[in-house]
């Protein structure tokens, strides 16, 4: 998503529009990555493991967080990941009660910043429909401003969803496999086959649809998932607010 905006200032008419777009989306990529990381550790704190505490990683600096990697698929294909929060479930009160909450707040945040996102996106729009209807000076700062505001609300959103509807995907080591691991029975072959090869998985899947996509987008399932998620969510949200 990153590098279609960069690819963009080399053809586009107002180049500053498609700069204003970059600096919307890079905040709303660390507040989704942070974020997500940061309620993983929260949460593992309130089941009783303090291993993120100790390891100076329960805040929400973006420097504790950055993964090159991650913020690198994040940039080409609109998915990717943060440096995971470390946790340690034998500090579980209750282990299979920790390790579904913690592997499900990081998801679990990502929507609920999506929604308040949309909210104030709303909000926003009415507070400025003044301003729209009088007519914005084209090209001023205040038109500038305006679109930056609400370009900036949207990514949070699409990213959020984005991130959520990615880490859903039951493979190691995305939150989704982590929920299977925790309620499979200790020899399930599943879980056995995906600590084995399951990162090679997730990059095979990557690259595969990835590349599928570029041939006809239909055959990008997983992009198909990806976006089917993404729009109910935007639709059921956009309902709420009267978008």
């Amino acid at each position: 998503m990153l590098i279609s905006l960069i690819r963009q200032l080399a053809t586009a008419d107002d180049k500053r529009m498609v700069f204003i777009s970059i600096l919307a989306y890079l905040p709303a990529l660390l507040i989704a990555i942070v974020m997500h990381e940061f309620a993983h550790g929260i949460v593992a704190y309130l089941n009783g493991d303090d291993t993120a505490k100790l390891a100076g990683r329960l805040n929400v600096n973006p420097v504790k967080h950055f993964d090159p990697l991650g913020f690198l698929m994040l940039a080409v294909v609109g998915f990717g990941w943060a440096k995971p929060v470390p946790i340690d479930p034998r500090r579980f009160r209750d282990y299979k009660k920790g390790m579904i909450t913690v592997s499900l707040a990081g998801v679990v945040c990502n929507f609920l910043i999506a929604f308040v996102a949309t909210g104030l996106f709303a909000a926003y729009l009415a507070a400025t429909k003044s301003a729209v209807l009088g007519g914005l000076v084209k090209y001023s700062a205040g038109y500038y401003a305006f679109y930056y505001f609400a370009y900036l609300l949207q990514y949070i959103v699409l990213i959020n969803l984005t991130l959520m509807a990615f880490n859903l995907i039951p493979v190691y080591p995305l939150d989704g496999f982590r929920v299977v691991e925790t309620l499979a029975k200790p020899d399930n072959r599943y879980v056995a086959f995906n600590y084995r090869y399951g990162s090679f998985l997730l990059i095979g899947i990557l690259v595969l649809f990835t590349v599928l996509g570029y041939i006809s987008p239909y055959l990008d399932l997983l992009g198909l998932y990806m976006n089917a998620i993404i729009d109910m969510m935007q639709s059921i949200f956009n309902a709420i607010f009267g978008l």
